[in-house]
């Protein structure tokens, strides 16, 4: 799967020189819900301001990256932001809204996934490459 994850990721670019792709590893822990999967990929081109985020959910959901809103772009961090339509076990169906924050310096990234409709949230913390 993750070499499928990556191939399908990067055909999608439109000019990969000038883009920052992040391969992000989040442990896998009860606040993560299950929503906030173990690997994510996620590609910043500067030069149009466009983005894209990909896991095991968006490829199951949708079978490739999808386009990612970018909420602020500073030296410091980097916020991108994303909706994926879930199903759950019993029919029942939301938006999940998720929010990646990523920090520059340290390399660290908290990924936060939040229901529509509901309080509470899955949140998990890990640390991104360059790739």
């Amino acid at each position: 799967m993750r070499f499928g994850l990556f191939a399908l990721f990067f055909s999608v670019l439109p000019a990969a020189a000038q883009a920052l792709v992040l391969e992000c590893s989040l442990p896998q822990t009860n606040s993560g819900g299950g929503y906030v999967t173990e690997t994510y990929v996620l590609q910043h081109d500067e030069s149009t301001g466009k983005a894209l985020a990909s896991d095991g959910l968006i490829m199951y959901v949708h079978d490739a990256p999808i386009e990612a809103k970018v909420s602020e772009d500073t030296k410091k961090k980097l916020v991108l932001s994303w909706s994926v339509q879930i199903t759950n076990r019993t029919g029942q169906q939301t938006k999940m809204r998720f929010r990646a924050v990523y920090f520059r310096d340290t390399k660290q990234v908290t990924i936060r996934a939040t229901p529509g409709g509901y309080d509470n949230s899955f949140e998990a913390r890990g640390t991104c490459k360059s790739i």
